[in-house]
Formats: C-alpha cells, sequence, structure tokens
C-alpha cells in the first residue's frame, strides 16, 4: 500500500479579541492558541494587523483593526504567551472614553470587551481606593460592637417581643 499524505490548506480564522480602555490607554488581548513564535504583529497610529499560524498549520489567524482613535505606535507593551498577546497601547489624545474600539459601527463576533480590565470612565484610578473604602468601613463600626471589644453590646432586637392583643379586644373594634 502507498500512503498519501493529503496536504490540508490553513483555515482563515480571525481570533477572538479582549478590548479595555482607560484616559490614556487601550488594553488588547488577541486569543491565539498554539501561535507562540509564528505570527507577525503591526501596530500603526490607526491600525494593528496581526497574522500567525498555529502549530498544525491548520488555522492561519488573521486580523485587521481600524481603530476608532490614534494611538502611538512607539509607546507601547506587549506580553506574549503560547495562548494569547497582550496589549498595552498609549493613547495620543489623553481623554474621554471611545465610544467603541473601531472606526467601523458594526459589530464584530470576535471582539469582545474584557471586563477583567475594564474601568467605567468615572471611576478613579487610585489603585489604593480600595483599601481607603475597607478603612472607612471599618470605622463605620458596622456591627454594634467596637473594634476589638470582646464584651457582647445588648440589642433591643434580642429582647422578649410583648404579647399580641387579645382577640376580644379586636372584636370590640368592629
Amino acid at each position: 500500500k502507498q500512503w498519501y499524505q493529503r496536504r490540508v490548506r490553513a483555515v482563515r480564522v480571525a481570533p477572538e479579541v479582549g478590548w479595555a480602555q482607560r484616559r490614556d490607554r487601550i488594553f488588547l488581548t488577541i486569543n491565539v492558541r498554539e501561535c507562540p513564535k509564528n505570527y507577525k504583529l503591526d501596530i500603526d497610529s490607526k491600525k494593528i494587523t496581526f497574522s500567525g499560524n498555529n502549530e498544525q498549520g491548520t488555522k492561519e489567524y488573521v486580523l485587521d483593526l481600524d481603530l476608532y482613535g490614534e494611538v502611538n505606535k512607539e509607546k507601547y507593551k506587549m506580553l506574549a504567551s503560547d495562548r494569547s498577546i497582550q496589549l498595552c497601547l498609549t493613547r495620543v489624545e489623553e481623554g474621554e472614553y471611545w465610544p467603541r474600539l473601531l472606526e467601523t459601527k458594526i459589530k464584530c463576533h470576535f471582539l469582545k470587551t474584557d471586563f477583567n480590565k475594564w474601568k467605567d470612565e468615572d471611576e478613579t484610578d487610585d489603585e489604593d481606593e480600595s483599601a481607603n473604602w475597607e478603612s472607612m468601613m471599618n470605622n463605620m463600626n458596622i456591627g454594634g460592637t467596637e473594634l476589638g471589644s470582646e464584651d457582647e453590646v445588648a440589642d433591643s432586637d434580642d429582647d422578649d417581643l410583648p404579647d399580641l392583643e387579645d382577640d376580644k379586644d379586636i372584636e370590640k373594634l368592629e
């Protein structure tokens, strides 16, 4: 018997892209499995292109993003792993959030909001804000006892409830 090796043509696929933003940055995560070294990434001020093949050569990842606003193509950070490529892009103009990532208003099936990195526009960028919030909650004496006190404070909710009125009194009212 003679074995023929059948050459399979790679299927073109748009990788899933997660995105989030701040007033001065855009975060992108390009999810490409098994594409650790075989890729090409170009970052321009208004465009990001990505192409690469998985190790088996069965998938060709292709991505072409026309951005809503401009990013600084020299000032970005990248972290690549065998599962994804994470980008932190610096916006040219700091200010209001972009209404969308892409210039087009057409919804792309592969583009999703990355809620793990998302922060609303009205939220502050102070990282220690959560520590301040926790400190404030501790100082509010929630729970009815002072911090560090082992004595239990009498609570009016623990008192016995008075008996309900007799049915005879209710009948008199009718």
